[in-house]
Order: structure tokens, then sequence, then C-alpha cells
């Protein structure tokens, strides 16, 4: 009977301590909630901004290519249409690159970063003496970065990135398509400077390079010059066709 009574009072005092210990844990909880990371108001509406705008350039878009659909449909005259044809021309050779263009933008300057050499380094530093560490992807990472946000044309120390155009590794080298390039580098953007400047610090354009000993300087520009593509153009899965009564 003692040993019954004995084991009814170890079950009661195991469930008074499992109880206790679950209160505890959620008077803990209560007192200091878990914080959980969450973007600030400030970058949320910084990226609905970004999107509203890529929204009204889409829609932008759009008008003006049915209301080119629609020139092209009611030109009468075979002036008219010619006229129609020749802005349209204009405009490919702009997108394409073939032109020099020239408005507001930004100057985006990697350069290496100053070392203080009074102040010694933490152990886990990069060592600032060591060789160059941007490679042929951080600067696509940029390029992709300032596209994305608006940019209408881009260049790297003075060459012109079309649809085509490659940045690409070659021994220590970077090359923007056949061309060499040499640090500092210097790549400027035509877009609205504001939004361009918004996103590369929104995706981290500091702390990226950071990683490369660089540091990263960011200018704007009300007249800036980004000149004509002067490559070589490859043509692929394109021929010629037949003019009708020809074999």
């Amino acid at each position: 009977m003692l040993g019954k009574n004995r084991k009814i009072t170890f079950i009661l005092t195991l469930i008074s301590a499992i109880i206790g210990i679950m209160l505890a844990t959620q008077l803990q909880s209560s007192i200091n909630p878990i914080k959980k990371e969450s973007r600030s108001i400030n970058d949320l509406r910084i990226t609905l901004q970004k999107e509203l705008e890529k929204r009204k350039n889409l829609l932008a878009d759009t008008s003006k290519y049915d209301q080119l659909l629609y020139q092209y449909e009611t030109s009468m005259t075979e002036g008219e249409s010619i006229s129609v044809m020749k802005e349209e021309l204009a405009r490919a050779r702009n997108l394409a690159g073939m032109v020099s263009v020239e408005g507001e933008g930004i100057v985006v300057k990697i350069t290496d970063r100053v070392v203080d050499t009074m102040t010694p380094p933490p152990p886990d530093a990069i060592d600032p003496h060591g060789p160059p560490l941007v490679i042929d992807e951080d600067l696509r990472w940029l390029v992709n970065v300032l596209f994305s946000n608006g940019a209408k044309a881009v260049s790297i120390n003075g060459n012109r990135l079309i649809s085509t155009s490659s940045i690409r590794n070659v021994g220590e080298d970077i090359q923007v398509d056949t061309r060499t390039i040499k640090p500092p580098y210097e790549i400027k953007a035509l877009g609205d400077p504001d939004g361009l400047i918004s996103g590369l610090k929104l995706e981290g354009v500091d702390s990226n390079f950071q990683l490369a000993n660089k540091t990263v300087v960011l200018e704007k520009e009300e007249k800036l010059m980004i000149p004509a593509f002067t490559g070589a153009r490859t043509i692929q899965h394109m021929k010629p066709v037949n003019v009708k009564g020809e074999s």
C-alpha cells in the first residue's frame, strides 16, 4: 500500500513539474517575444514604388506600339509610310546602341579601398594588400541591377553594352565583348538617377564590393553621354529572304 502511494505521489510530482515548465516557457515567450526579421516600411515602400514604375513603363510601351501600329494601318500615301518607317528605324538604332545617347543618369566608380595603416585590421578581415578581387560576375550583377531599375543605356569604361554584349574573365583580366578593361572601373547608366541609386543601395552594392576590397562611389549627372557601340556585331539565325521571282 505504501509503495502504491509513493507511485501516485511520484506521478503527481512529475505532472506538476511538466505543467510548471510549460507555464514558465509560455510566460517567458510573452515577456520576450521572438523577434522576426522583417523589412522596414521604407524598404517596402521603395519596392512598391519600383514595381509601380515598371508597370507604368510597360503601359507606356504598350501604348507606344499601339500608336505605331495605328500609324502603319492608317498611312495612305507612300510619303507618310516612309516617314513612319524612318522614325521607327531611328528608334531601333537607338535601342540597338548604334548611336550615342545623352541625358541624366549616374556614374558608378569602383576603386581600391583606402587602407588605414594606423589601425590594425580585425583577424577575419580580407587582406587589403591582396590582389584585386572584382570578377566578371560582379560587373554582370551590377549591370543587371541597373537595367532592372530602368537604365536605358549602360557603358563600362567607355564600352557601350548592347543585348548581345558579354562580360567575362580572360585570364586575370576582364573583357567587355572583345575589349580588355582595367581597374578602376567606371560604369555610366542613363536613366532616373534617384531610382538607379535606390535600386543599387537596396541590392547592397556597397557590401557586395567591400568583399573585394573596393569602394563604390555613386554620382548623379544631369548631362551624361554614353557612346555608341563600336564592336563587331555577330548575326545569328538570320538569312536573306529570296525576292519573289528569284531562284
